[in-house]
């Protein structure tokens, strides 16, 4: 290509509704540099934003609640783009592009990012060993992967034998979230995540309820576990200390000044809720999980990690942590260092063009 051209970047992603991918997908698209690179994002059901795309970038709909369904509106807008790389964003839409990538000129360079453990939420699939086995076929014809975590990377390597030298880890960026430092409120807790099962947050609640003092935490987020969230919460007579907050643009407005983020994730790909908690410098307690947490978590530091996941060494933890002086500060310059917006945007931009430049 043309040294003086825009690389033409065509992003695919199944819907902008709240999550970490979304969220992760809406900050690259609001922030990449615009003067290199011509950006389109394509969205395959986009009738539920949650985030908004403000950079010059456009957005294109293609009204697909299903991957499955949406290849043919896909190789059209492809036709339509030209673009010299597409980015896709989800497992079973990467396994598309890669098992499809014969339709595709061969000129289109296909990065892929996945966002959690493969060999552990693959498991959740309709035919899960038939998946997996199309992913160790298929996913070679991918030209690069992006990995959240080099817990996932191995992952990759190691069960599906993808080739280490076609990946690359760069972890989530995180934006600053608050220019002040807030005092914590006593024994007031946050989780953000979504409400589902693999998130973990029933025995987080079983984990408070053992607690002897009182306390207030609220849970931010939205899913189909609500309910049976809500029982249990019930059941344990927590209604005036347990709180289901739903979703929120911005998750931690009104908590700057929590004591104590906890996670009580089964397996997570690289939690952003965990690096905007480090932020505002709030301590996070966290079950030691498959997955990026225990490289975000330095124990002791910016907070603690439970082993075997143990419910009660959890509540143990919390009365621990509490009468912990944690340095606040120190958090959210640790944080902004490892995880800071620009310093991810520099990886995945020059990551784009070094593909460009092997393909000249």
């Amino acid at each position: 290509m043309d040294e003086t051209q825009k690389i033409r970047l065509l992003i695919f992603i199944p819907t902008l509704e709240c999550g970490g991918t979304e969220k992760y997908v809406s900050l690259i698209c609001n922030h990449i540099d615009t003067k290199i690179f011509d950006v389109t994002l394509a969205v395959l059901n986009d009738a539920h934003p949650f985030y908004e795309i403000k950079n010059t970038v456009e957005v294109v709909d293609l009204h697909t609640k299903r991957v499955r369904n949406s290849l043919s509106k896909i190789k059209k807008l492809v036709r339509q783009k030209q673009p010299h790389i597409i980015y896709s964003n989800a497992n079973h839409l990467n396994l598309l592009f890669a098992m499809c990538r014969w339709m595709f000129p061969k000129e289109i360079k296909f990065i892929a990012r996945e966002s959690s453990i493969i060999s552990i939420n693959s498991k959740r699939a309709s035919f899960s060993n038939l998946y997996q086995r199309l992913i160790r076929i298929y996913f070679r014809r991918l030209d690069h992967i992006i990995c959240q975590s080099a817990y996932m990377q191995q992952d990759l390597v190691n069960n599906f034998k993808f080739p280490k030298s076609k990946t690359t880890i760069i972890n989530n960026p995180v934006e600053e979230i608050a220019d002040t430092l807030s005092s914590p409120s006593k024994n007031k807790f946050i989780t953000v995540a979504r409400l589902s099962e693999e998130k973990g947050i029933d025995r987080l609640i079983r984990a408070v309820a053992r607690l002897s003092f009182s306390f207030q935490y609220y849970i931010i987020g939205e899913g189909h576990e609500r309910n049976k969230l809500q029982k249990l919460i019930d059941d344990l007579q927590l209604q005036d200390k347990v709180f289901l907050s739903g979703e929120k643009i911005n998750p931690y407005q009104g908590m700057e000044d929590a004591a104590l983020m906890l996670s009580g994730s089964l397996y997570e790909g690289f939690p952003n809720s965990l690096l905007e908690a480090g932020m505002l410098g709030i301590p996070v307690i966290a079950f030691d999980a498959p997955g990026g947490t225990c490289e975000i978590i330095k124990d002791g530091e910016n907070g603690l990690l439970i082993k075997d996941n143990d419910e009660m060494a959890f509540a143990i933890a919390i009365e621990k942590v509490l009468q912990t002086n944690f340095d606040r500060i120190k958090i959210i310059a640790d944080t902004k260092e490892r995880y800071g917006l620009r310093k991810a945007m520099t990886e995945i931009e020059k990551l784009f063009k070094e593909n460009i430049t092997q393909s000249r």
